[in-house]
């Protein structure tokens, strides 16, 4: 009886050594993370689709509504350069958007970089 007493006593002392505690699930900071992460993704993912439709427009040009029945007073040459220019502007507003899309994706990406090395930093 008393080897059995003194076993339980020698299981008692080897304690599990002092660790950092286990956390089950998500910390705030890993949630706070892994959403910047998600939404810098949804941003980079959104403008490039947005790229790919800015480049579109710029090389196919939408010509949009044209009623020439509005203008009876103008020549042919007239509305000819009326359609010319409304192409143009379409053109331009495609390639001020296409910029636009790139500058978010120039923000957005270094960002989500960033935040996801925090999370595998965090995770280790």
């Amino acid at each position: 009886m008393h080897m059995a007493t003194t076993k339980k006593a020698a299981v008692k002392k080897r304690a599990v050594p002092a660790t950092a505690p286990v956390h089950q699930g998500l910390d705030w900071k890993s949630l706070y993370l892994y959403a910047i992460c998600l939404i810098t993704l949804m941003v980079c993912l959104f403008s490039v689709v947005a790229v790919i439709n800015g480049v579109l427009d710029i090389v196919f040009p939408d010509p949009g509504y044209f009623d020439s029945a509005a203008y009876p007073d103008k020549t042919a040459a007239a509305l000819d350069a009326l359609r010319k220019q409304t192409e143009n502007d379409s053109q331009r507003r495609a390639f001020k958007n296409l910029l636009s899309s790139l500058s978010l994706i120039a923000v957005a990406l270094p960002l989500y970089k960033y935040h996801w090395k925090q999370t595998k930093a965090v995770a280790n």
